[in-house]
């Protein structure tokens, strides 16, 4: 006899930073920022927000979190129907902390808990993953912490972040479009870029796996993605190149932008924190400086 199914779920998902450094499209980082979902069967589908989405209509995150929905729904044989969702939107739209994936993922989850699914990890990766295209922020979204995942064979590693680890954002007034961000891209690099990034990529690791952040320094350089995405956002280079702050170990681009962020230790935050704040005045770049926390993970419950 099949039990009663559940009516009313509540799941809550990080924001994250994708393409973390030299990672491209394979390594990201989750903060203690959180979109959080509530979705209940219902009469009729409907979308209500804490705040109204900025840069994203509502009919734009309501048709993503119904696609992650109903793939999820067809993968498991069921049946859609309609459904509210009442989300608690904290994460901010196309500023590259990985919005998306957290509407794809609350789609998926939701639609295993509310059919009395059981729920595995690899499972929610490998229905979200087509939906998203880069894994990234799923994994750190999902997974938690520093997570490096393959798409290939939707392989996934993490490890929590050192505790002294901070990071400090600067969030642009306006957002950039993810699509035209992966248009200016390169379909083909020099092996000299490609071989750059592969050694970055190994201290990117080590910084975290060994919990030595100074190595983060030699991490968070790229040549695959960053070069060419500086033409869509001039302050990038002012902040990573002329005016990089002096107390931090280093930064790189959120995602595909256009927010830049910086990693320090925590004994070194306020003097990080104001530096860069300075130099956004300095610059009269508009937008907004802020601390963040690394290391949220994704969590779900029936709620009746």
């Amino acid at each position: 006899k099949r039990k009663v199914m559940a009516k009313k779920v509540y799941i809550r998902i990080p924001a994250s930073i994708g393409n973390m450094g030299s990672g491209f499209d394979c390594a990201g980082l989750s903060l203690k920022l959180y979109n959080e979902f509530t979705v209940e069967r219902a009469k009729a589908t409907e979308i209500e927000f804490s705040e109204p989405p900025d840069e994203a209509s509502p009919e734009q995150v309501l048709s993503l979190f119904l696609k992650a929905f109903n793939i999820t729904m067809k993968i498991s044989g069921e049946k859609s129907f309609p459904v509210k969702i009442i989300m608690d939107n904290n994460i901010p739209f196309k500023r590259g902390f990985g919005s998306s994936a957290t509407v794809i993922l609350a789609g998926v989850i939701s639609a295993l808990l509310l059919t009395d699914r059981s729920i595995r990890k690899e499972d929610i990766l490998k229905i979200s993953l087509p939906v998203e295209g880069h894994i990234d922020n799923l994994a750190a979204s999902l997974y938690g912490g520093f997570a490096i995942g393959s798409a290939d064979t939707v392989k996934v590693v993490s490890i929590q972040p050192p505790e002294k680890l901070i990071v400090i954002a600067f969030i642009p007034a306006e957002g950039l479009s993810t699509k035209l961000a992966r248009e200016v891209l390169h379909s083909e690099v020099s092996v000299s870029d490609a071989v750059y990034n592969l050694s970055s990529t190994g201290f990117l690791c080590a910084a975290f796996f060994l919990k030595r952040l100074e190595l983060l320094k030699f991490g968070l350089g790229d040549k695959l993605h960053q070069p060419y995405r500086a033409a869509l956002i001039p302050h990038l280079k002012t902040l990573l190149v002329y005016r990089k702050p002096a107390s931090v170990i280093g930064g790189c681009l959120s995602g595909a932008g256009p927010s830049v962020v910086f990693f320090a230790e925590s004994k070194n935050s306020k003097r990080a924190l104001l530096e860069v704040k300075n130099i956004v005045r300095e610059e009269k770049l508009k937008g907004v400086v802020i601390l963040f926390y690394p290391g949220g993970k994704t969590s779900w419950k029936v709620v009746k």
